[in-house]
């Protein structure tokens, strides 16, 4: 599926939460060591490492650029922003807890592994669908040129 220029910064750092996510679910760490290879508290700092570097400054470019574009074209009752919003916190407060180090940090990772799947699969098949269907192309290039900003890439070719 060829995605609007504007999704496509995003759509790259999916694939890399993407991988992350199967690691965890298949007992591998972020760096790709089996679970036995290195203790739950470091591959906890591996996936806070990721978060801060990765998914901190995507989520902010959904939340300053994608969700702004999109929300005033969302009919009454659709959710799906607010839905990715409350899991950006949900995920937020799973780092959290993955640095608090306290509980039980392998059950952590793999609800963070889990909830951060969910919540890419919804942003590719629900989110982009609807910006690409309902935001006018000249709004679309202002947001993907937020995005490229926030995330270091060059603007968009239209």
């Amino acid at each position: 599926m060829k995605r609007d220029p504007s999704l496509i910064p995003l759509s790259h750092d999916h694939h890399q939460g993407l991988v992350l996510a199967f690691r965890i679910r298949h007992g591998l760490g972020p760096s790709g060591q089996a679970w036995e290879a290195q203790s739950p508290a470091d591959h906890a700092r591996e996936t806070v490492a990721f978060f801060r570097r990765d998914l901190v400054p995507h989520f902010q470019a959904e939340e300053e650029a994608i969700f702004p574009a999109l929300e005033p074209y969302l009919r009454p009752g659709e959710r799906v922003v607010a839905e990715l919003r409350e899991e950006h916190v949900r995920l937020r407060a799973l780092v959290g807890g993955l640095e608090a180090g306290t509980g039980d940090v392998a059950g952590t990772l793999r609800a963070f592994g889990e909830l951060l799947e969910q919540h890419i699969r919804k942003e590719e098949r629900d989110l982009f669908v609807l910006f690409e269907e309902r935001v006018p192309a000249a709004e679309a290039a202002r947001a993907g040129e937020g995005v490229a900003r926030i995330l270091g890439w060059p603007p968009p070719a239209r």
